[in-house]
């Protein structure tokens, strides 16, 4: 008896290699982190703003780290300079 969850569909479609499959999650996790290192930037501007010394700093630290990690896996640095 077949899995439920499985369908008839599954054994016609083309499957993705494990590379494919690797470099599509180490896109997604590049893109998230890209979007993680934005918000905590402008997070960090905010506290920064209200005289918020030391949510600033682990805001920032967040930041380099998300940085650090898109650029890791192959994403693109964030222009910030505006």
């Amino acid at each position: 008896m077949p899995r439920p969850d499985a369908s008839q569909n599954d054994f016609n479609e083309p499957r993705a290699t494990t590379a494919e499959t690797a470099a599509k999650t180490n896109e997604e996790a590049a893109s998230i982190a890209s979007y993680i290192a934005d918000m905590s930037d402008e997070m960090a501007k905010l506290a920064s703003r209200c005289d918020m010394p030391m949510l600033c700093y682990f805001l920032n630290l967040a930041r380099a780290e998300a940085d650090m990690r898109a650029r890791e896996l192959g994403g693109y640095p964030i222009d910030r300079s505006a």
